[in-house]
């Protein structure tokens, strides 16, 4: 079977909501996809020319005075392999986390304490994070992906609030001396 690049369907769904350049799509893809699916200008940049030359995607030159802008927009075609991507089941991942990895490995007692530790204090200042872009998005206006998006981000909140728990256990159980 062979492998799907799913960066496509990323920047597919990125299109959903309008026209957008590159670098537009780069930076939304900062400010939300960014903590569960990260992607980079080295990727987006081959993906959409590849996306373009499939016809799943158009591309425009506009020109704000001087400055050259590529503006890519979502074909019907486009839609419709993103709504059957979508609309199939999730195939399965392998998390890429460098905190498992190196606690597969860590074998000092001091070393495992300072990595408990520093992915604690990284896992609450992200919960944090997280906590206000939810504040953020119950703000805005209702729109169609609204209520999706908050229960993308709530998952990541759950998920952050089960990893601090565990860590605090394991930091006050396991390591106590």
């Amino acid at each position: 079977m062979r492998l799907i690049n799913k960066t496509r369907y990323a920047i597919l769904g990125m299109l959903l909501d309008g026209p957008s350049t590159g670098y537009e799509i780069k930076s939304l893809m900062s400010r939300s996809t960014v903590y569960f699916w990260r992607e980079s200008d080295s990727t987006i940049y081959p993906v959409l020319k590849v996306l373009a030359g499939e016809g799943k995607v158009l591309s425009q030159i506009v020109y704000a005075g001087k400055k050259k802008k590529e503006v890519f927009s979502i074909t019907e075609t486009g839609r419709a392999e993103f709504n059957a991507w979508l609309e199939g089941s999730t195939g399965s991942e392998t998390p890429r986390n460098e905190f498992l990895l190196k606690l597969f490995f860590v074998t000092d007692q001091k070393e495992m304490v300072r990595l408990f530790r520093e992915r604690q204090e990284l896992a609450e200042r992200t919960y944090e994070e997280y906590k206000k872009i939810e504040e953020r998005l119950e703000n805005l206006a209702d729109s169609p992906r609204k209520a999706t998006r908050l229960k993308a981000l709530r998952y990541g909140i759950a998920h952050l609030a089960l990893e601090i728990e565990w860590l605090k256990r394991e930091l006050q159980n396991s390591f106590a001396r």
